[in-house]
């Protein structure tokens, strides 16, 4: 498998790849804000496919702020009836899929005309208060400046009394499916809409440091379920792995209030992720991931639970 080096981007070098085998076209679907869309589904967000010249042509005016409405269901909802982390996760990588083909760069498109594919780094998720079993939602969705990254922010808000109840920023590159070369340049741009300047969590999200000293609390081989149409493991998924390094009882105790995730490496089927552990603060804890075989880093986190 291809891998992903995101430390080597961030320093200036290029890298082979991210969260996204060669030859698939990742937007969202966890690699992009449009990546777990398979392909032909880009028409979701309102675009026909491209022609060979071009630019897409959109049905709907572009959106500075895309919105959309979800419903709690039970698949959505772990043991205490609140929303899951990883479908939090889920309903921010669909908005955002369908956000980018609004304004022009659906998966369909970047793939097809210009063999480049978006590629999630990192998300940082704030939960001010937890979405419910059977509560009535909205997502909003939009992007910032364009620069050699990409960030977009989203939050989740109550649909009755429109409060806020989740906030998520994230980072993404425009990386070439056949070299795997990042594309540094204004690759596009908004065009068509007043970018809001207001951001989901001030800062937006930044690299996290490695803390060494972590100890091994989990392992997991991946298995058919794991997998998603692109042949590995989606960052949703990643999410309920790290849930899973935490036990019942951690759980029952406090909720969490915040996560962060950043994708370095991708696995796949038949690999063993193991998720080492350490608490770094009160209530704060490190997490990385690393793939048992070659020891290859594949993820890191940092988990921060409520008092």
């Amino acid at each position: 498998m291809s891998e992903i080096k995101i430390n080597e981007f961030e320093t200036g070098r290029d890298h082979p790849g991210a969260d996204v085998p060669a030859g698939q076209d990742g937007l969202a679907g966890q690699d992009h804000p449009g990546a777990d869309v398979p392909a032909g589904q880009d028409g979701l967000a309102g675009q026909d496919r491209p022609e060979e010249s071009g630019k897409p042509e959109a049905k709907e005016a572009p959106k500075a702020v895309y919105r959309i409405e979800r419903y709690i269901t039970d698949t959505d909802a772990d043991l205490a009836r609140r929303q899951k982390l990883s479908s939090m996760f889920c309903m921010f990588q669909d908005i955002s899929a369908l956000h980018a083909a609004n304004l022009g760069a659906s998966v369909a498109w970047l793939k097809d005309v210009h063999n480049v594919a978006w590629i999630l780094m990192r998300v940082r998720l704030e939960i001010d208060k937890y979405p419910v079993l059977a509560q009535d939602v909205y997502v909003e969705s939009w992007p910032q400046e364009t620069r050699a990254l990409y960030e977009r922010d989203n939050v989740i808000r109550c649909r009755e009394s429109g409060e806020t109840l989740v906030r998520a920023a994230s980072t993404w590159i425009i990386m070439n499916l056949d070299t795997r070369e990042i594309k540094r340049d204004q690759f596009f741009t908004y065009q068509g809409v007043e970018i809001k300047k207001e951001r989901a969590i001030d800062g937006g999200v930044r690299r996290l440091k490695p803390s060494p000293g972590a100890e091994l609390i989990y392992e997991k081989e991946i298995k058919f379920s794991d997998v998603d149409y692109n042949g590995h493991v989606n960052n949703a998924k990643y999410v309920d792995y790290i849930m899973d390094s935490f036990s019942f009882a951690e759980h029952k105790a406090r909720e969490i209030k915040a996560i962060e995730m950043h994708y370095i490496n991708e696995i796949g089927p038949g690999d063993v992720l193991q998720i080492r552990r350490k608490e770094v603060g009160d209530g704060v804890y490190y997490l990385d991931g690393v793939r048992a075989a070659d020891g290859a880093q594949v993820i890191n986190s940092l988990v921060e639970w409520g008092k």
